[in-house]
């Protein structure tokens, strides 16, 4: 067969592949060819598309099924979300920052539940007397406010007549209508806490509130056990009240 108007075939410049009279042109992966005949310009047209390089994402959700298979991902903020997508050269990758809402600030409430049936006074507060050299309890009964969801903090406020060590403990009930008065129970045992004469000392007995919640009746019996060595006040301490902080 003549070889007039065969066309020889090479790829990337190199070597000869072959001389024919006619080429067959192949769709591979990823390419779709577009040909036709343009008697005008005496040629045909070929266009060659190809499909995105690159691979694709397997996407599920909280290891359930999968929800698509795709080149890429379309972050979007949903409410109260901030999304902050820079893209990293240097890593070679795509930083993405998933920011929620700024964290509530704790609204804090105080309640300060004075001495009961005080029989003195220290200045202008009212207070209820523990005498020095001997064991003297105070009673109190308060509600711990609906407001308060978490008890932070609760201290016995006295106000002592002498400086040394003021030596105490501390029992509590706690309980709502319809439960049985002692249904939670606590104490602290015997502590010496550091005392200065005329100052206001905040004793914390917090420790003795850990079940008490909103709502409950809080019966408290504070002693000063002046009878043993160990307290050097040295003089009567006045009993003023109990403060509760907590969390609204």
């Amino acid at each position: 067969m003549s070889k007039l108007g065969n066309v020889k075939v090479r790829k990337n410049t190199g070597a000869l592949i072959g001389t024919r009279r006619q080429i067959n042109l192949i769709e591979g992966a990823n390419v779709t060819l577009t040909i036709a005949d343009d008697p005008t310009t005496d040629e045909v047209n070929v266009t060659v598309a190809a499909a995105a390089a690159g691979g694709t994402i397997v996407v599920r959700k909280n290891s359930g099924a999968d929800v698509g298979t795709q080149p890429r991902l379309n972050f979007i903020e949903g409410a109260n979300i901030t999304l902050t997508v820079v893209d990293d050269a240097v890593d070679s990758e795509v930083d993405i920052t998933i920011a929620g809402p700024a964290a509530a600030e704790s609204v804090w409430l105080d309640q300060f539940f004075p001495a009961v049936d005080p029989d003195t006074h220290k200045g202008a507060y009212a207070a209820v007397t523990l005498t020095d050299g001997i064991d003297v309890p105070v009673y109190q009964t308060f509600m711990i406010p609906d407001d308060i969801t978490t008890i932070t903090n609760a201290v016995v406020i006295v106000i002592p007549g002498g400086t040394g060590n003021l030596r105490w403990q501390c029992d509590t009930a706690a309980a709502t209508c319809d439960e049985n008065f002692e249904t939670h129970t606590d104490a602290i045992g015997a502590t010496v806490t550091a005392v200065i004469t005329d100052e206001f000392e905040c004793i914390d007995i917090s420790d003795a509130l850990t079940d008490a919640t909103s709502g409950d009746i809080v019966g408290i019996q504070f002693i000063r056990t002046a009878s043993n060595v160990a307290d050097t006040v040295g003089a009567d301490v006045y009993y003023i009240g109990i403060l509760i902080q907590g969390v609204v």
